[in-house]
C-alpha cells in the first residue's frame, strides 16, 4: 500500500516557506510616535566651553508592544539566523543653541508613545573641540560619548531634574616617529551615570568643561618602546607607562584643577601620584 506524501509535504513546505517570509528583516514596526497627554518629557540643556560645538545626541527607543526580525549570530553561522525581538528604533537630535550664552537644548518625550509604545531607553551625548593651544592651535577633537540609560530599576534616579558636571583636560602627544602630534580629551575621573526614571517631565542639565588653561603635554622616551615622559601646567613631570595612559584619571592633573582650599595661595601637586585614587 503506497502512502500519500504529496500533501503533506506541499504543506510543510509552504508553512517552512511562510515563516521565512514573516521573519523577513526588512520588516519593520510602525516608527510613528504619538506622546499622550500624561506623557513625560525630557528637556535636555548642555552647556559647552566657548571653543566647543555640540554632536548630534543619539536617542535609543524600545518597543513596549511591537516585535521584529532580527539577524543573530552566536559562534559562526553554525549558531546565527532570525528571530522576533523587541523592536528598537534609533534616531539623532540635533541641540539647538540659546540666543545668549553657550547653552544648547534640546526636547524629547521619555514616553514616545504611538502604534507601537516606544520608550527611551538611553540617550548618548558628545562634544567637538577646537584647540587654542599653540602646538595644535585650531585641531579639532570629538570627546567619547556618554550613555545615560532609561529604566525603571529599583535604584533608579526619580528626580525629573538633574544636574551632572564633566571635566576635562586637553593632552598634547608628541611622537618622534609621528609628525602630527596627538590631540584628546581626558576626563578627570571615571564616572559612570546612574540610570535614570523620572518621576515627571523635567530637565537634564549637562555642564562640559575644558580646563584649556591647565593642557598636559607629553612625549615618547627616546629607545623606549612604550613610556613617555609627561609634562604638567605646574612644570613637574612623571613617567606613563604607555600613550593611552597619559593623562587617564590622572590624580596630579586633578589636583592641579581643583581650587586651592581656605588660606593656600598656592598648591603643591608635584608629588601627587598621577596613579592614585581619592
Amino acid at each position: 500500500m503506497k502512502r500519500a506524501w504529496g500533501a503533506p509535504l506541499l504543506a510543510a513546505c509552504l508553512l517552512m516557506a511562510g515563516c521565512a517570509s514573516a521573519l523577513d528583516t526588512s520588516q519593520k514596526a510602525d516608527r510613528t510616535q504619538s506622546p499622550a497627554a500624561d506623557a513625560r518629557w525630557l528637556t535636555l540643556a548642555v552647556t559647552l566651553p566657548e571653543d566647543a560645538r555640540p554632536l548630534p545626541v543619539k536617542l535609543h527607543y524600545d518597543s513596549a508592544r511591537c516585535k521584529e526580525p532580527r539577524s543573530y549570530g552566536v559562534g559562526g553561522q553554525s549558531q546565527s539566523g532570525v528571530a522576533m525581538m523587541r523592536a528598537s528604533h534609533y534616531e539623532d537630535l540635533e541641540l539647538v543653541k540659546e540666543p545668549t550664552g553657550n547653552q544648547y537644548k534640546a526636547r524629547l518625550a521619555i514616553d514616545a508613545g504611538g502604534p507601537c509604545q516606544w520608550m527611551l531607553t538611553s540617550l548618548e551625548t558628545a562634544f567637538a573641540y577646537t584647540s587654542r593651544h599653540p602646538l595644535v592651535q585650531g585641531r579639532e577633537v570629538q570627546a567619547h560619548r556618554i550613555s545615560f540609560e532609561f529604566a525603571k530599576a529599583k535604584d533608579a534616579i526619580r528626580a525629573p531634574n538633574v544636574r551632572m558636571v564633566f571635566p576635562y583636560v586637553p593632552v598634547i602627544i608628541t611622537d618622534d616617529d609621528i609628525p602630527e602630534k596627538e590631540l584628546r580629551l581626558a576626563p578627570l575621573g571615571f564616572f559612570l551615570p546612574p540610570t535614570f526614571d523620572p518621576s515627571a517631565s523635567g530637565t537634564m542639565y549637562l555642564v562640559f568643561k575644558v580646563h584649556d588653561d591647565k593642557p598636559v603635554t607629553a612625549r615618547s622616551i627616546p629607545k623606549d618602546r612604550y613610556r613617555y615622559l609627561v609634562s604638567y601646567p605646574d612644570g613637574s613631570t612623571s613617567i606613563s607607562p604607555s600613550k593611552t595612559s597619559v593623562g587617564n584619571q590622572d590624580a596630579r592633573i586633578r589636583c592641579l584643577v581643583t581650587p586651592a582650599k581656605g588660606d593656600e595661595k598656592k598648591k603643591d601637586c608635584s608629588n601627587v601620584r598621577p596613579d592614585a585614587t581619592d
